[in-house]
């Protein structure tokens, strides 16, 4: 990570050595909020305890004409943002600005001023119908000229302002959400400019081999022939290269903006945020797959943006894979950071859980979270200029009156623990017992066609009944707390990952089969569920691990088709792509009705295998009894027992040790908490109102 001045934070500091202070921010959209409540409304973040303000500085609203400009509020008051950030530095906050130059927010074309697709209607993205869409084209040289003007307009209010210079500025966002609308919309970009880049980011990585794969003279003749009519045999392939482009179009895109920054004075550390929270989390890695090149970027800081909407037993499992899949693809040196952590939802009369944002912090924070802003604080109206939509009303804790909603007094609580427990609880890290690897290319699925979509269809029923559904949700449940590595990415050992669990489906390439087969005969246990790899990538033999652990056949595993399986002693388990095996196995511990093996356990050099060849959800007792017998098999031993159940999680530090422990039920909860086989507070009962947390230091 790139070094940065020491910024002071309360009791502790943003950057020590790798080692962060909270971030404890409140997003208010100051061009939604009449300027003469800005100070009302920051006062009302410094009663909830708030160190930090976050704010979107939207292009559209600052440059609504080419030769119009406005950032200190002498055609609307409303565009005075350096009066605001002023303010809110006198008022002694620090500042997380965000100027795009997309911002989403509900605004028209999110946030790009009319005028750019107006004067440069070759910077459009095309999509694979032939249709121009009012999203940019992001590298195309015209956009990026326009770009350039408005970084230049805007660093000149907030260069001088970073804390690096006096100021109070401590991150900058580069643009926002990149490459979601892409995915929600399923466009693909075949503007002449991006279909180049394609063909010369092809060539760059096939060289010499690229005849080989497209025999084609006329490259980009093919590439958008394949894009716009995709057909057998290139139509998938040709789509795979594209979303593998798209991550490095990405990135270059992102570097281009914190370089074009830079040039204009900015100091701070540059922030990206990681769109895509949908389904409870499950969605989430397909952002983190779209953006893993632009994260990696050295220096850059990523930060998620999370809307979970409700939390309780069921879903939490989500939020702990979501955290902890993005902490294994940000740079090592960074906390984990969420710059949009829904603050909103509750509206007056929704029957919404008021008491979401507090579990759901102290969550977060037991998974290593150190920078939290809230989105968003505050209601508002868009000017019509901004939107045609005239509310931003999502029941946040502040209404646009400025009267208070109820779980706004949830926030005075949060902020009063993290000021209490400050560097000691910032220092702590949490405390794990096994490891989900994950492949990010199985979440490679943003776009697709004709060609793709059954594979994506499949894809996105394993991950989340496997990966999400029964091994997050069953290690949460058990009380087993995990981190997660890329298995790609990931340098895999058995003293810091004894126990690793993934999700397997058929195509795994070579070395990553290798990479697992090494970590087992090393002495490593590993649990794979799901059907057994057995081609690579590209869809040739690649059978390392089937032969490895001595499998002869494997029949069946035809996807969404319902089986029975039995498993130790649970029987009539309802599970789909079940696949059986043939071989000469140690142990079988799952079969189904006709005695196939489906689950078995295998040596390999120092290590054991655990396979089971099933898709099916920890939803019942049942279903976790099985998960539980197979963790204990393969010597992952819960971290915690409880009386009764609580979701329970340790952090560790020199300083001190905390324990987080969240109810999420309806009822008070009285339950003994015992750790590693010790008891905890003397063996006395830790006592919680319905639907609260606690940290309690140790």
């Amino acid at each position: 990570m790139t070094p940065y001045t020491d910024f002071r934070v309360q009791g502790g500091q943003f950057w020590l050595d790798g080692a962060p202070a909270f971030i404890h921010a409140g997003e208010l959209h100051y061009f939604r909020i009449p300027a003469e409540q800005w100070e009302h409304r920051l006062g009302l973040l410094q009663e909830a305890g708030f160190n930090a303000v976050a704010t979107y500085i939207p292009w559209l609203w600052h440059q609504p004409e080419e030769r119009m400009l406005d950032l200190d509020g002498h055609t609307h008051p409303l565009r005075n943002l350096v009066g605001f950030l002023d303010l809110a530095a006198e008022m002694g906050f620090l500042i997380i600005a965000r100027p795009g130059p997309y911002i989403m927010a509900e605004t028209i074309n999110e946030g790009i001023p009319p005028w750019v697709f107006e004067r440069y209607p070759q910077v459009v993205l095309v999509d694979q119908h032939g249709q121009p869409q009012p999203i940019a084209s992001y590298l195309h040289p015209d956009f990026l000229r326009c770009v350039e003007q408005w970084y230049g307009a805007v660093f000149a209010a907030l260069a001088p302002r970073q804390i690096t210079r006096g100021g109070a500025v401590i991150l900058v966002q580069l643009d926002n959400e990149m490459g979601m609308l892409h995915w929600v919309r399923n466009l693909i970009d075949v503007n002449p400019d991006t279909l180049n880049r394609f063909a010369n980011h092809l060539r760059g990585r096939y060289g010499d081999h690229l005849f080989g794969r497209y025999p084609v003279r006329d490259l980009v003749g093919f590439l958008e022939a394949q894009l716009t009519q995709p057909a057998p045999p290139f139509g998938a392939r040709v789509l795979a290269d594209y979303r593998r482009f798209y991550r490095s179009y990405l990135r270059e895109y992102a570097e281009w903006l914190w370089r074009t920054a830079r040039a204009f004075g900015m100091e701070v550390p540059p922030v990206l945020n990681i769109h895509g929270f949908g389904r409870g989390g499950k969605t989430f890695p397909i952002g983190l797959s779209q953006l893993v090149e632009a994260m990696r970027s050295e220096g850059m800081v990523s930060a998620t943006d999370v809307y979970p909407l409700f939390i309780g037993e069921g879903n939490f499992h989500e939020l702990l894979l979501v955290n902890e899949m993005t902490k294994a693809l940000q740079n090592p040196e960074q906390p984990l950071f969420s710059i949009e952590f829904q603050a909103g939802g509750a509206q007056d009369f929704s029957g919404a859980q008021t008491s979401l944002y507090e579990l759901h912090a102290l969550l977060s924070i037991a998974c290593g979270m150190r920078g939290i802003n809230h989105y968003l604080f505050f209601d508002g109206e868009n000017h019509p200029l901004l939107s045609p939509v005239k509310r931003h009303d999502w029941g946040h804790p502040v209404r646009k009156d400025g009267s208070t909603r109820r779980h706004y007094a949830t926030y005075p609580r949060l902020s009063g623990m993290l000021a209490t427990y400050g560097e000691a609880l910032a220092l702590s890290r949490p405390k794990t017992v096994a490891t989900v690897g994950f492949l990010l290319d199985f979440f490679m699925t943003e776009v697709n066609n004709a060609c793709t979509q059954e594979t994506t269809n499949v894809l996105t029923q394993q991950r989340e009944t496997i990966l999400f559904d029964f091994i997050a949700r069953g290690l949460a449940l058990t009380h087993r707390p995990f981190d997660a590595v890329e298995l790609r990415l990931a340098e895999l050992s058995v003293a810091k990952h004894p126990v690793l669990w993934a999700m397997m489906e058929r195509p795994c390439d070579a070395a990553i089969q290798q990479k697992l087969l090494d970590y087992v005969r090393a002495g490593g246990r590993l649990i794979l569920v799901g059907r057994l790899c057995v081609e690579d990538e590209e869809g040739r033999p690649c059978t390392l691990l089937k032969d490895a652990l001595g499998v002869e056949r494997i029949q069946g595993g035809r996807p969404f088709v319902q089986t029975e399986i039995h498993a130790f002693e649970q029987r009539d388990i309802p599970a789909s792509f079940v696949e059986t095996y043939a071989g000469a196995f140690a142990e079988v511990f799952a079969v189904d009705g006709e005695g196939g093996v489906v689950g078995f356990v295998q040596p390999i050099g120092e290590g054991l295998a655990m396979i089971l060849g099933a898709a099916f959800a920890a939803n019942t007792l049942e279903d976790l009894a099985v998960f539980h017998q197979m963790a204990n098999r393969m010597g992952c031993a819960p971290l915690f027992e409880l009386s009764e159940w609580a979701d329970v999680h340790l952090c560790e530090g020199d300083r001190g040790s905390f324990l987080f422990i969240n109810n999420y039920r309806e009822e008070p909860l009285e339950t003994t908490v015992t750790c590693a086989g010790a008891p905890l507070f003397e063996g006395q009962p830790v006592r919680l109102p319905p639907r609260r947390g606690a940290v309690l230091p140790l």
